[in-house]
């Protein structure tokens, strides 16, 4: 474990199932940084899960409650926010990490993703459907509508498809430490 003082933020964005949750609580770890996932954040606040808000309320609602739990995360130093893949939609949230920290896009390709997502059992009560249609169709529609949305915003893009997450760590913190000397 690092110990670092730079009461920094690093924001970890991409699509579902790139490593932005595990990733993050390993290089959380690894500086000393608190661990955040707003995803966890809008659970606890509101008492149900991804599922349970967008069946009840709409998406809509639920990109309010991801806006305002990201924004709260503002004061907080020395942390590692893990995103949902949709943060990245809302040009403010983007600002929003641009302005208060190093931001950092987890990738992969499609192959990995459709298999993370497959093999995950969190999948049905974190991951709704975001269009209703055929989950590949999905999948590679949003990865294509959001790439340059994550490309614009990331100061660095890792792809996870084939590294380990010690191996994914060790790339984010040695850009991390470039960028910041």
């Amino acid at each position: 474990m690092l110990w670092v003082k730079t009461d920094m933020k690093i924001f970890l964005i991409g699509y579902r199932c790139t490593g932005k949750t595990t990733i993050g609580k390993i290089l959380a770890h690894r500086l000393n940084f608190y661990f955040f996932d707003t995803d966890l954040l809008i659970e606890q606040v509101s008492g149900l899960n991804i599922s349970q808000i967008v069946e009840k309320y709409g998406w809509k609602k639920f990109r309010v409650l991801e806006k305002e739990n990201f924004f709260n995360t503002k004061n907080n130093e020395n942390a590692v926010i893990a995103t949902g893949g949709g943060i990245i939609i809302d040009p403010e949230n983007q600002d929003f990490m641009k302005k208060n920290g190093f931001c950092v896009w987890l990738d992969a390709n499609l192959k990995t993703i459709l298999h993370r997502l497959n093999n995950d059992n969190k999948t049905c009560s974190s991951r709704p459907s975001l269009t209703n249609k055929d989950f590949l169709k999905e999948t590679e529609e949003l990865i294509n509508l959001r790439k340059p949305l994550y490309e614009q915003t990331a100061n660095i893009r890792v792809d996870t498809s084939f590294q380990t997450p010690k191996e994914i760590v060790n790339i984010i913190t040695g850009n991390f430490f470039n960028v910041r000397q």
